[in-house]
């Protein structure tokens, strides 16, 4: 709008501003494509099947022996299809998923991902130890995706 043009009519005036909201609201289709997109990944912890902890050897250590135990802890999470096998030592966690089939491992704390690594063919993985806790494994293979249970480490 021309400031210039002060004494247009009231039509003329809600004319342009009806076109200036028109622009407004427009959005371009490829914005539109990546916002819907980004949206799908909103649930996509909910679209993950839940391995529960099955065993914790420190929790059957505690209960069987007085005493310092050892230094490494076994973690075992299962579901119907799939088991997480999870050794804990000083350094590093170590893992295997059973049965062996290809994916991609992702240690997650509740800030986010910490560290990803893919599976060997034996399904085995690798993580560094990591300083913070509770943290979480997910699992992605080519049909399946689940993450297991919050730990303390």
């Amino acid at each position: 709008m021309d400031p210039t043009q002060w004494d247009r009519s009231d039509d003329d005036l809600m004319g342009e501003l009806k076109e200036a909201m028109e622009e407004a609201r427009s959005v371009p289709p490829d914005l539109l494509e990546a916002a819907k997109a980004a949206f799908t990944w909103k649930t996509v912890d909910e679209e993950l099947e839940m391995l529960t902890l099955s065993y914790d050897s420190a929790m059957a250590d505690s209960a069987l022996v007085r005493g310092v135990g050892s230094a490494e802890r076994m973690l075992v999470f299962e579901s119907e299809d799939l088991t997480i096998e999870l050794e804990v030592g000083d350094e590093v966690v170590m893992g295997q998923v059973v049965p062996t089939r290809p994916g991609r491992a992702t240690l997650e704390d509740p800030q986010g991902t910490l560290q990803e690594t893919e599976a060997d063919d034996g399904g085995f993985f690798l993580f560094r130890r990591p300083t913070t806790s509770p943290v979480r494994v997910k699992w992605i293979g080519e049909d399946t995706r689940v993450v297991t249970e919050w730990v303390p480490l």
